[in-house]
């Protein structure tokens, strides 16, 4: 894999709190809701990274947000409350962000006029030699024409200013050019390759989210794997407000070869065809079934939809390497204790985080164990359909129970008793802090993608299914003493793995014979981490008549 990305442009947003740069940045990422935008001071918290073009720009650039900071930390003695404890980790985003950066875009607010601060912030610039331009925000009626001068004493002249309505849309169109202009003639700028986890280097096989409650240690997990302090990492509660993302790589070696990139996908008698193929090659395995059904058309409904499922086509180069995407979210907690907007609504964006990930990397503190909330959050993720890989974290601090293997195995019999119902998920015992365990992390995580990922051959999954339903037979409720009679299995979905089953009866399968055939197919077929779905359908289901045996 190469260990060098080509150079892309990075522009970093610096300012003081609540002077509007996540609005600008979301305006011209044309994102509504990248960053979280609000009238209170420390909303943006990390550093948030933006991929983005500008028509008549061949190359894509990176557009960079931070927290509103102050130049000096603010004393322990001074502290007033939790949101002064950021300020001082913010600090340090914006720094990182600056020294990143080949142009700052520095946000001053035009109804507050020029404070002390900005003229700090300015220095702060000047003396880590950035080049940079001054971007007067709120800047919304004409009443105001002539209050800019006032910014001229932080050492730029009208060149390097750019009066902003972020609101209304002022000066966006203005921003756009002389970044096109800027960047033109920077092309040729040979400075080292662009930190690691920004954007991916391979293609991206899979997408992870980074789930938990507050404090749990998912920020620094994200840093470890991503190889940067993307994420602040504090002991206070609710560090995290924004989703942060990155990729990271992973070496699959020939196990890649065995991922499916086909497509799989139900669609108008694709199924059918499938099925009379496999009959007339398969006599002996369907020598029962109904004629009614080589005429069925597949209609599932919205919440068991089969789509399509394409992977990135890998080129014959010898590259076994993967980037995935990994999301940070912030911690979720009990929806009685959720205080405020601000925290209302990056509970909502960690939820939606769940349902756009493949796999979810559950984040538990092993100190505390698994609480009745955590238990509530994975049966979301499961019924997403998302694999599940659960991380026991912080085992750093319990080093005397680590040590001795009778308390650890009764440390994780209790885990284990508390989730009975996810049996099939591993618990990774991990320290982010020490990097403990994160080879085995890794692993996990490949070997969840391909299994993941797999499809199993049709005659197979046939053969296998019907034994099972001839070794243990059931009558369905309401079936009047008729037995249940399997006709055909496909696997029409293959993330998650969905079985669709036509049988003479679809309603009133017990929930225990359910639980039976996905844990047989799980056994047999090794579907580890991830929720098996199975779809029964009958003749009657779809159209009327079609239950019925021709004569």
């Amino acid at each position: 894999m190469e260990s060098i990305m080509s150079r892309s442009f990075v522009v970093s947003f610096i300012g003081r709190p609540n002077v509007g740069k996540s609005t600008i940045f979301n305006r011209l990422m044309r994102k509504a809701n990248k960053a979280i935008t609000f009238d209170e001071p420390g909303v943006t918290r990390d550093r948030h990274y933006g991929i983005t073009s500008i028509e008549g720009l061949e190359e894509e650039f990176i557009m960079v947000d931070t927290g509103g900071f102050y130049t000096q930390e603010i004393k322990e003695s001074e502290i007033k409350g939790r949101q002064d404890k950021f300020f001082n980790l913010m600090k340090g985003h914006a720094e990182q962000a600056i020294k990143e950066s080949d142009l700052v875009l520095f946000v001053v607010d035009a109804r507050e006029g020029l404070l002390p601060l900005d003229l700090e912030i300015a220095q702060f610039i000047r003396e880590r030699k950035k080049d940079f331009w001054i971007l007067v925000n709120k800047f919304d009626t004409p009443k105001q024409d002539g209050t800019e001068a006032e910014f001229y004493s932080l050492g730029l002249d009208k060149d390097d200013m750019i009066l902003v309505s972020a609101e209304h849309g002022r000066g966006l169109e203005e921003i756009k050019d002389r970044l096109k202009d800027k960047i033109i003639k920077s092309q040729n700028n040979n400075s080292p390759a662009l930190q690691k986890g920004i954007t991916p280097r391979e293609d991206v096989i899979a997408r992870l989210a980074l789930i938990g409650a507050p404090n749990a240690g998912k920020s620094t997990l994200l840093n470890l794997l991503l190889g940067s302090e993307r994420a602040l990492v504090s002991d206070i509660p609710g560090t995290t407000v924004d989703p942060i993302d990155g990729y990271f790589d992973l070496y699959f070696g020939r196990k890649i070869e065995t991922l499916n990139h086909d497509r799989i996908r139900s669609s108008k008698g694709q199924i059918l065809k499938q099925y009379d193929f496999f009959r007339k090659n398969n006599p002996e395995v369907f020598k029962d079934i109904e004629e009614a059904y080589s005429s069925v058309t597949i209609n599932i409904e919205a919440d068991e939809e089969a789509v399509e499922k394409e992977l990135p086509v890998e080129e014959n180069d010898g590259s076994y390497w993967r980037s995935i995407h990994l999301v940070d979210t912030a911690g979720i907690r009990r929806q009685s204790n959720i205080e405020g907007f601000i925290e209302s609504q990056s509970v909502v964006r960690s939820l939606r985080c769940i349902n756009d990930s493949d796999i979810v990397l559950f984040m538990v503190d092993a100190t505390q164990g698994i609480s009745h909330q955590d238990r509530r959050l994975l049966g979301i993720a499961l019924d997403k359909g998302k694999s599940v890989i659960i991380c026991l974290n912080k085992i750093d601090l319990m080093s005397e129970t680590m040590k001795d293997e009778k308390a650890k195995k009764e440390w994780s019999e209790r885990l284990r008793f508390g989730i009975p119902w996810l049996e099939f998920c591993e618990l990774i015992p991990i320290s982010a802090k020490s990097s403990k365990n994160i080879k085995k992390l890794k692993d996990v995580i490949k070997d969840t993608i391909l299994i993941r990922n797999r499809v199993i051959p049709t005659g197979e999954l046939n053969r296998f299914i019907f034994s099972l339903v001839e070794k243990n037979p059931v009558t369905p409720k309401g079936a009047h003493g008729k037995r249940l009679k399997l006709k055909y299995t496909s696997m029409v979905k293959n993330s998650p793995p969905t079985f669709l089953l036509f049988t003479n009866k679809s309603k009133g399968i017990p929930d225990n014979y359910r639980r039976y055939l996905q844990n047989s197919i799980r056994s047999e077929f090794g579907y580890v981490n991830t929720p098996i779905h199975l779809v029964f359908r009958s003749g009657a289901d779809l159209l009327p008549g079609l239950g019925k045996r021709k004569h």
